[in-house]
């Protein structure tokens, strides 16, 4: 006979993650880690979690994390599990739990610490988690799909009904959506690395009706700049910039927009992000190229910077010849593949130089330079500048 809560103390010993009992009261039996140190789940969460027949259930909250339960058979209790975020907890996602759980300021450095000693865990992971303790605990096996969100709600019904809703009133208000052909006027700026064109349409700003994306202004704005870098982001690899770049700037700029807390400061973030990837499509060392295979070996080499790549090497992991390779490469954008693989790490090494703390010497071994004398020259035939007087001439330029 299985002994719930020597199972609870070893499953949280395993996964440390919060573990409740609950009957089916709403109230807690008992609880790992233990009380004295834990936050028990807000009631409402609670309830809405054993409110259902399903024997295995999740729920997301309100500050984006996910608590999960499983049903115990023939005994009014419930295991509940979490919460579990797929991410770390910022501290505004900290401020808004503290509200949530309406935790004393006196209080509060404990729940921060609580709630960042769990482990992040993706919906996935943790569906499968509620999966696992249920054939534990009641020997029945379920899939990812018979416990995934569910269909309790007709979604169909429910967008319909608030889309004819919303263009009744806009209709009504004569509110004319022209967001599209804004977008489309915006995006091409920054796909054509046109900075004159983008400085002024930000100089003189169209109205754009964006709708509401949440109830709360902040995450209002903050949804918005997410929806506009993911356009930006595509955009500026339409316009030749790598992907692998464009991505991570992205997820930055995300990052830096959560951890902000007024509309003002989202709103001058976005404008920097897309002069940052108009200005970066701009300076893009290559076009590209209608033949698909040569966009990815251009990518690929961008992506390989730090590895002593050469042509022969190139041609033979993409199926061609060396001499057909070189050929093809400069007869589409006319400059030798050899060439292009030395512009692409000097290209990175202007950006170390600029914005890292690592030594010349570092550099020159991080993208393979035969030695540093090597890196010095190639750095400064390519730009007419040493690499040691480059950076400090961008350090002073930066504290002007």
């Amino acid at each position: 006979m299985l002994e719930l809560s020597k199972f609870c103390e070893y499953l949280y010993g395993f996964l440390n993650i919060p573990i409740y009992l609950y009957d089916d009261k709403i109230q807690p039996v008992y609880c790992y880690p233990p009380p004295e140190s834990n936050i028990l789940p807000p009631p409402d969460y609670v309830s809405e979690l054993i409110k259902t027949d399903k024997r295995v259930r999740y729920i997301m909250t309100t500050f984006n994390s996910y608590y999960g339960s499983v049903r115990i058979e023939n005994k009014p209790l419930f295991l509940i599990l979490g919460p579990v975020n797929s991410i770390p907890y910022t501290k505004h996602s900290l401020d808004v739990i503290q509200k949530e759980f309406s935790v004393p300021t006196s209080y509060k450095e404990k729940l921060y610490s609580f709630f960042c000693s769990i482990p992040t865990v993706n919906v996935d992971a943790f569906i499968n988690i509620l999966i696992f303790i249920n054939y534990t605990i009641n020997d029945e096996m379920l899939t990812i799909n018979d416990v995934l969100m569910p269909n309790e709600y007709n979604w169909t019904n429910i967008v319909n009904a608030r889309l004819s809703d919303e263009m009744y009133r806009k209709k009504e208000e004569g509110i004319i959506n022209n967001s599209y052909e804004i977008e489309n006027e915006l995006m091409g700026y920054i796909e054509m690395g046109n900075l004159k064109g983008l400085y002024s349409f930000l100089k003189h700003p169209k109205r754009i009706n964006s709708g509401i994306l949440a109830n709360d202004s902040l995450r209002h704005a903050k949804n918005l700049f997410i929806c506009a870098i993911t356009l930006v982001t595509r955009a500026a690899i339409r316009g030749g910039l790598s992907p692998q770049i464009a991505f991570q700037l992205s997820d930055i700029y995300i990052q830096l927009a959560e951890q902000l807390k007024d509309i003002e400061s989202i709103n001058s973030l976005l404008i920097q992000a897309m002069l940052e990837y108009t200005g970066r499509v701009a300076s893009s060392s290559m076009p590209v190229s209608n033949y698909g295979t040569l966009n990815k070996i251009i990518e690929y080499v961008r992506i390989n910077t730090n590895k002593n790549i050469t042509v022969s090497d190139i041609a033979k992991n993409f199926g061609f010849s060396r001499s057909y390779l070189s050929h093809k490469f400069k007869k589409t954008f006319g400059i030798e593949l050899k060439a292009f693989i030395m512009q692409c790490k000097l290209e990175e090494a202007k950006f170390l130089l600029k914005y890292s703390n690592k030594s010349i010497s570092e550099i020159s071994s991080y993208l393979c330079f035969s030695n540093q004398s090597h890196f010095q020259r190639a750095f400064k035939k390519q730009y007419g500048i040493t690499p040691y007087n480059y950076r400090r001439t961008a350090q002073l330029k930066s504290q002007v």
